[in-house]
């Protein structure tokens, strides 16, 4: 296999593509695997720029790639042309190449020009039931994201952390806020001056401060106006007691105790009598029996016709075990590096389910809302172990999972033969 990757001369060169042509021919190489690079690039992406038809060409992309082709004596390789790829992505062939640079200056991949132009790639013979190396390539290399994959771990981990800190602040600068105008109406009726602070309010509201910045300093606004009332609360609370104290003097008080209407009940009698918090006032019906009837029909596992999910939301899980699940799923427990021994290893990885194919997180409450977490989270899992084993498959995996769900409402959705496929090599 060639050791030298080339561009070819008809692309003009940027500082960011040469980086990333350095990146593939390290020598150093990293060893991981396909799964790892594939969800390290995942949580990366939005921290990269790497949005919208980008994101859906790299997740095509990554997909197309061997996983074999991943190990340290391989390079992960991938040839398809333009035309096909605007044609999976329904976007125009210009959209395509402009997005295929920017994951090469992102430093995701890099090109490997043949000398004509062509993409293409020539492997060995079968071994073992498994495909040949690769002897000859040309297309686009993902040996810069193997090469980065612990930056790109700490790019998506510092993302997050970022977003959290970010609606965290947002949070606190709303509640601030309302506090601060709260306490504005209360020092007008007071008559105390509070245009400094208000004055100070609107300059930080205005200003290009970040939302974080903005949090910190309306925190210690806020502490300056709590100080400006603390004076006007203690004298207050002195005049009142005193006031009191005048109005109500102590000389010829009598000390007698107060008598109490204290008949003796039982403690039986006491609960017999005592309404339940649950019970319906206008139910003549005893007080402790309707109090338990409504607390049984509000128990978890009841199905209650408010709630939003459908009261036969089990229908599509019928005949369907962990078991079969486990089974099924192999290529997402081998992307995911985990075991689905039990239902809640399915539902605790939703979100990164969500994030190999690029569901929205409001897609996905959105589903659950309506079919179950059960349900979304298994045709969830179903959607991605097709995307992974053949990408062109399915052209948008998002599209894909929304319309199962559909048809999961409409009880149409035969999720159990979908599952006994896939286990049996479908």
């Amino acid at each position: 296999m060639q050791n030298s990757i080339g561009v070819a001369s008809f692309r003009k060169l940027t500082p960011a593509m040469v980086r990333a042509q350095r990146l593939a021919l390290a020598n150093d190489i990293v060893e991981t695997s396909k799964g790892e690079v594939a969800m390290a690039l995942k949580k990366a992406a939005p921290a990269l720029g790497i949005d919208g038809t980008c994101y859906h060409i790299l997740d095509i992309l990554i997909g197309l790639t061997a996983a074999d082709d991943w190990h340290p004596n391989r390079r992960p390789i991938v040839a398809i042309s333009n035309e096909k790829l605007a044609e999976y992505v329904c976007r125009s062939k210009r959209t395509v190449i402009r997005c295929l640079k920017r994951l090469v200056e992102a430093g995701v991949m890099a090109y490997r020009d043949s000398p004509t132009g062509r993409r293409y790639i020539h492997r060995g013979e079968f071994h073992k039931g498994k495909q040949g190396e690769i002897e000859r390539g040309f297309g686009f290399d993902f040996s810069p994201a193997r090469q980065r994959v612990q930056e790109l771990k700490q790019l998506g981990e510092a993302f997050a952390q970022r977003l959290k800190q970010e609606k965290d602040a947002r949070r606190t600068v709303n509640r601030l806020l309302r506090a601060i105008e709260d306490m504005a109406v209360l020092a007008q009726n007071e008559g105390l001056d509070f245009s400094e602070v208000l004055h100070a309010v609107n300059t930080v509201r205005g200003g290009t401060h970040g939302i974080v910045a903005q949090a910190e300093v309306l925190q210690g606004l806020y502490e300056m106006a709590l100080a400006q009332f603390e004076p006007s609360q203690e004298a207050a609370r002195e005049g009142d007691e005193s006031s009191f104290s005048e109005q109500m003097p102590s000389a010829g008080d009598i000390s007698d105790t107060p008598y109490n209407n204290t008949n003796p009940q039982s403690l039986e009698e006491n609960c017999n009598k005592r309404r339940s918090a649950h019970a319906d006032p206008s139910t003549p019906q005893d007080p402790s029996v309707v109090g338990i009837k409504q607390a049984f029909e509000k128990r978890p596992d009841r199905k209650s016709p408010a709630s939003h999910e459908p009261p036969s939301q089990a229908g599509p899980l019928d005949n369907i075990s962990i078991g079969l699940v486990r089974s099924a799923l192999t290529d997402l427990q081998e992307t995911l590096g985990l075991h689905f021994g039990r239902w809640a290893d399915v539902l605790d990885h939703r979100s990164d389910m969500a994030l190999l194919i690029g569901l929205s997180q409001s897609g996905l409450r959105d589903a659950e809302a309506r079919a179950g977490r059960h349900v979304a989270a298994v045709v969830l899992a179903v959607t991605v172990e097709k995307a992974l084993r053949d990408p062109l498959l399915i052209s948008s995996p998002g599209g894909y999972f929304r319309a199962c769900i559909d048809r999961a409402m409409d009880g149409e959705l035969a999720l159990h033969k979908s599952l006994y496929g896939l286990a049996n090599g479908g």
